[in-house]
């Protein structure tokens, strides 16, 4: 009883904190900074806060690598347009394979040679596909797994330039993670999709985005010796698709939740569209005032707390060891 209790006074001290940046801080970045000769791999850039930072880092001159698993081709050609740019490429991507992501890392070191910046933007909220071809849950695959291995395949790539660096999406949501060494791979029952299934899901999600933060943490302590800087960016309160409609993660509770609009009329008066949402991603890839920031969770382009559990180093020896397990990575290709 008294644990749960001081759980909840924490989540109400963090929630207080997040709400009071987020009505009352500008969250615009305040980067002017070129990128020309720049080379950004943003995932999940077709559409959604992806594309919106694409857009911002083309702006600048940056060549932009959409990785997704969607045809790109039309959010390619509207970049172009937008921001003159004619250095925007995509290259499939699907995270929920181990394959397609060694495939599309083999592809970027061979025909790059270097990435200066690589954004893990790209996640799920629910799946109706449960299950991926690795046996593994896909919110977990996608939102952690996925991005791990992908930035352990493209660390030679991220060497190769001046001061790389590597982004990944976390959310306030995992402040109210259940995560443990147990449950980390903890799969939904793939036969049939009922209400328990919901909360689950959601579980899972808040578990995959306190696994970006824990990847930023530890990813900057191991890559700083080659001048890599590692953080995590909150996108904030966005109106995205993430979890209300379009895709293969609609489910029919889900069509109940947007009848009522509680969360979009929340989202109303707190809520920004993707390019508000995609600031801090862009502040921490671009801005010159924090390219010596490394291994921080920022949120309205200010450092912003993390959840207290990645302050013990056994819990965080102990994952990053499991995930390496899970990802199947050789000893060459480890840290």
């Amino acid at each position: 009883m008294i644990r749960r209790i001081c759980k909840s006074i924490y989540l109400i001290r963090i929630l207080v904190q997040w709400l009071f940046k987020l009505i009352f801080r500008d969250g615009r970045s305040d980067s002017v900074s070129c990128l020309v000769g720049k080379t950004a791999v943003v995932t999940g850039g077709n559409s959604g806060i992806g594309y919106a930072v694409s857009t911002l880092l083309a702006s600048r001159g940056c060549k932009v690598i959409i990785a997704d698993v969607q045809n790109s081709e039309e959010s390619t050609k509207q970049i172009k347009e937008d921001t003159g740019n004619s250095n925007v490429t995509w290259k499939h991507l699907d995270l929920s394979s181990f394959s397609s992501i060694r495939d599309f890392a083999k592809e970027v070191n061979h025909e790059e040679g270097k990435v200066d910046i690589l954004i893990n933007n790209a996640g799920i909220g629910i799946s109706k596909t449960k299950v991926t071809t690795d046996n593994l849950n896909k919110v977990m695959q996608i939102n952690f797994f996925g991005p791990f291995l992908l930035t352990h395949l493209l660390v030679d790539s991220l060497k190769a330039t001046k001061k790389a660096r590597v982004l990944f999406a976390s959310s306030i949501q995992a402040f109210q993670s259940n995560l443990t060494l147990k449950n980390l791979t903890e799969e939904l029952n793939p036969l049939e999709f009922n209400v328990e299934d919901v909360g689950k899901s959601l579980e899972l999600y808040c578990n995959s985005k306190l696994c970006n933060i824990f990847s930023a943490q530890e990813f900057a302590d191991k890559l700083g010796k080659y001048g890599i800087r590692v953080n995590s960016a909150d996108p904030g309160a966005v109106f995205t698709e993430l979890f209300l409609s379009g895709h293969d993660f609609e489910v029919w509770y889900m069509k109940i939740v947007r009848m009522l609009r509680i969360f979009r009329l929340m989202l109303y008066f707190i809520g920004e569209d993707n390019f508000g949402g995609a600031q801090t991603l862009f502040h921490l890839a671009s801005s010159k005032n924090i390219e010596n920031v490394t291994g921080q969770n920022y949120f309205r382009c200010r450092p912003f707390v993390k959840p207290s559990i990645l302050d013990d180093p056994r819990f965080c020896y102990e994952l990053w060891k499991k995930t390496e397990a899970i990802v199947k990575l050789s000893q060459e290709e480890k840290l």
